[in-house]
């Protein structure tokens, strides 16, 4: 992993594990839909996969949901 999530990156891949769209989640988080594609990069970066069900999976493996 590229380094810890934050504690904003953890509740956006919390929020990942929804049937919320992107849309939604930035909704739910009071935050622009560019703010959640930057969260997301992150996510994906340091969880190193490409996709949210990736990235679910990976957090569920490694024990962060």
């Amino acid at each position: 992993m590229a380094g810890p999530l934050s504690d904003r990156e953890l509740q956006v891949l919390r929020l990942f594990d929804s049937e919320l769209t992107g849309p939604e989640i930035a909704r739910e988080l009071f935050v622009s839909y560019n703010t959640l594609r930057t969260h997301t990069k992150h996510i994906f970066t340091k969880l190193d996969v490409t996709s949210r069900r990736a990235a679910v999976l990976r957090a569920r493996e490694r024990g962060l949901l």
